[in-house]
């Protein structure tokens, strides 16, 4: 069976139920299932000069769906995991598009809060396809209607489809 690089789910299913009910007593939740979402890792050496000399390690995730990034603080927990057909979004950007795109996204991120005097280099020290867990639910309300959610299964923060 083929393995993948995934964060274990923090939140169970039973837990989203639960927080979305409080939130809403009037509400009927129901969970549907748990998807993984593909996202790439990029830790990057960058060495810059700008009124300070800039050496350190910056990093990113690209979403290997969108294409979209995001710097992270601190490099995800991964898990080997076996890789499961249902659920499991298909990667729609080439790891190479995204290494292009994280780069991309770095220098132009820190180009806007910093002020460099020469070109940001960025050498690559990891990377990483990697899925991030997230449950699919229906809110229902009589004065609403449906909506489907979906839950990050890792943070909890959720947002409607």
């Amino acid at each position: 069976m083929t393995s993948i690089l995934a964060q274990k789910p923090v939140l169970a299913e039973e837990e989203v139920l639960r927080g979305l009910q409080q939130y809403d007593r009037r509400a009927k939740v129901q969970i549907s299932q748990m998807i993984l979402y593909p996202y790439y890792f990029f830790e990057y050496t960058l060495r810059a000069k700008s009124l300070l000399k800039l050496n350190g390690k910056v990093a990113c995730t690209i979403d290997a769906l969108s294409g979209q990034g995001a710097l992270a603080d601190v490099q995800p927990e991964f898990s080997p995991s076996p890789a499961k057909e249902s659920g499991m979004l298909p990667v729609a950007v080439a790891k190479d598009e995204a290494k292009r795109l994280a780069e991309n996204f770095i220098i132009h991120t820190l180009s806007q809060k910093t002020k460099f005097l020469t070109v940001p280099r960025l050498h690559l020290a990891d990377s990483s396809l990697f899925y991030r867990p997230f449950w699919l639910a229906q809110y229902r309300r009589a004065a609403h209607g449906q909506q489907q959610l979906i839950v990050d299964a890792v943070s909890g923060s959720y947002h409607p489809l």
